[in-house]
C-alpha cells in the first residue's frame, strides 16, 4: 500500500516566497491529503479521515495515529454499531463510548449505535484494543468523522512525522467545478 513516489516535504513546508494569503488560497484548493507508511495510511478530507492498518501494524502504530488525530482535533470520533444485550449497552458507556441510539433487534438483543470520541483516553484505549484484535485476522479499515480541515491534516502529518516513519504521498486538488 506504500506509494512509489512520496511527496517531498519541501513542497508543503516551504512557501518559496509565497505570501500567507496565497498559501491559504492554495490550501483551500486541496481536497485530500494522504499519508502513511507500509503499516498504515490516513486519507484526510474535511469532515472525514479514512484509516487503513495493515496486518503488521503494531499497537504503537495504532496508538500513535489515534493520539495524534485526537491531539489535533478534539471532535474526531468513530461510529460503531453493535448487537448486544441491554446490559451491555452500559458496559460500552463505561468504556467511554457515547450512545447515539438503540432499539430492539429482530434477531434478539439490541442494535446500538455508539460514537467513540478519540479525545476520551478510555474510549481510545478500548478502540485500539478492538483494532488490534481485528488485525489478527485481516487488514483494518476505519472511518473517523471530524471537524478537521486540510491545514489540520498537515498538522497531523507533522505530528506523526515526529514519532513515526510517515510519508506524505498524495495531495488531490479540488476540481474547478466544485
Amino acid at each position: 500500500m506504500m506509494p512509489q513516489n512520496p511527496i517531498n516535504d519541501d513542497k508543503i513546508t516551504q512557501s518559496n516566497g509565497v505570501d500567507g494569503l496565497k498559501l491559504m488560497e492554495t490550501l483551500e484548493k486541496i481536497a485530500l491529503v494522504e499519508m502513511g507508511n507500509n503499516d498504515f495510511t490516513l486519507s484526510c478530507t474535511p469532515g472525514k479521515i479514512a484509516l487503513w492498518f495493515g496486518r503488521l501494524a503494531t499497537t504503537d502504530d495504532v496508538c500513535n495515529v489515534l493520539q495524534s488525530i485526537a491531539k489535533i482535533d478534539l471532535s474526531a470520533e468513530h461510529e460503531k454499531e453493535v448487537i448486544c444485550s441491554f446490559d451491555e449497552i452500559s458496559e460500552y458507556e463505561f468504556k467511554g463510548y457515547t450512545v447515539v441510539s438503540y432499539a430492539r433487534s429482530r434477531n434478539g438483543g439490541y442494535k446500538a449505535i455508539f460514537t467513540i470520541p478519540l479525545q476520551n483516553a478510555t474510549a481510545r484505549t478500548y478502540f485500539i484494543e478492538t483494532i488490534m484484535e481485528e488485525l489478527k485476522d485481516t487488514d483494518v479499515r476505519k472511518t473517523l468523522h471530524w471537524n478537521g480541515s486540510i491545514p489540520k491534516a498537515l498538522f497531523i502529518y507533522n505530528e506523526l512525522k515526529k514519532i513515526q516513519n510517515v510519508e506524505l504521498f498524495n495531495i488531490r486538488h479540488r476540481d474547478e467545478s466544485e
